[in-house]
């Protein structure tokens, strides 16, 4: 071997030896910050914080639904769906729901009578090759759910996306999903915000965290000073952006080439004789129309449902029964068949 580059091989040899021998050290003294990656029940922290927080893949067969939604398997991705692939098969229909845990099925026991399935299977019937995708997320409100459709639903390339908006799209009524979350990171000592700064790849290296979080990010965090960089968390995703995400919908769907159904879910009320929300539907049909959106507001399908049987609608004030399910999906469909897919 020429000198010059036997004098090259022993400086790298050198060099890869110091770095173990400090990966080695750093590792034994705990010098290095934890960057944990917290999971409670079915959810997670997401790398993006305009998410908060994302599902997690999971199969659970306990008792206690608290943090877990529903009994069984999620998909790969941690979606109350089956697997789909990437790639679009030839000559079908794709519609990707986006909602929250009405979308989900919450208190719904088996995932076939969740609208998402019923309507998929209402499609095909009629003779519309479909495959519908739930991206549906418990407790996100609209941007949560624009923003998981950017991350994960754009490359299924659907042909339509389907957002399931309920009426708490205005707040953020996670059921405290999220700021569970954000206190056990903090309760566990992780750096408050590290999992959107860490990089995936080299997280596991306590050189790699020693660098970035103590040498480039020297100030210690206070108990102040994780309260306040929690709130700064808690407000990315807690403010009324239902018209600005809208407007961001119409923007992808104007890249992307897909249509997009509003389909707007009423409270379930003792009467809808004496409905006392009609603003709050005025409020998202009128931003649909603007964003030119298709729409079916199900508060009228609904009503029609109640009356035409004695099998309750509703399970809570927010959530369909599984009868509740099949209304919706049979009212969605009559709106993809009739307006934006007509004679397919």
């Amino acid at each position: 071997m020429p000198p010059t580059l036997k004098k090259l091989a022993l400086t790298l040899v050198a060099v890869l030896l110091s770095v173990l021998a400090a990966e080695v050290l750093l590792r034994a003294t705990g010098a290095a910050p934890k960057v944990y990656a917290i999971q409670k029940g079915r959810f997670r922290l997401a790398k993006n914080p305009r998410l908060g927080y994302e599902p997690a893949p999971l199969d659970y067969r306990g008792k206690e639904l608290s943090f877990y939604d529903y009994l069984g398997a999620s998909n790969q991705e941690g979606f109350r769906d089956v697997d789909h692939a990437i790639e679009k098969p030839p000559g079908v229909y794709r519609i990707v729901v986006l909602g929250d845990s009405i979308a989900a099925g919450l208190h719904v026991d088996r995932y076939e009578d969740v609208f998402p399935p019923v309507l998929q299977k209402l499609l095909m019937e009629k003779g519309l090759k479909a495959e519908v995708i739930n991206l549906a997320v418990s407790g996100y409100n609209t941007q949560q759910e624009v923003e998981m459709l950017e991350e994960k639903g754009l490359r299924y390339h659907p042909d339509l996306v389907l957002l399931a908006y309920s009426l708490s799209s205005r707040e953020h009524i996670d059921g405290d999903i999220l700021k569970t979350l954000l206190d056990e990171e903090r309760e566990k000592g992780g750096l408050s915000g590290a999992r959107a700064a860490a990089n995936p790849v080299l997280a596991d290296s306590a050189l790699y965290r020693f660098f970035r979080f103590r040498v480039f990010h020297p100030r210690a965090q206070h108990v102040a000073d994780r309260e306040s960089e929690e709130k700064k968390y808690l407000d990315l995703v807690s403010g009324d952006t239902v018209a600005e995400y809208f407007g961001r919908l119409r923007d992808l769907s104007h890249q992307h080439g897909f249509a997009v159904l509003i389909a707007i879910f009423p409270r379930f009320v003792r009467t809808f004789g004496y409905y006392k929300f009609g603003e709050q539907h005025r409020y998202a049909q009128e931003l649909a129309r603007q964003n030119g959106f298709y729409l079916v507001d199900l508060l009228e399908p609904f009503a029609h449902c109640r009356a035409a049987s004695a099998t309750p609608i509703e399970l809570d004030n927010f959530h369909p029964s599984a009868y509740g399910h099949r209304c919706a999906a049979e009212a969605v469909a009559g709106e993809i068949l009739g307006q934006i897919r007509p004679g397919h």
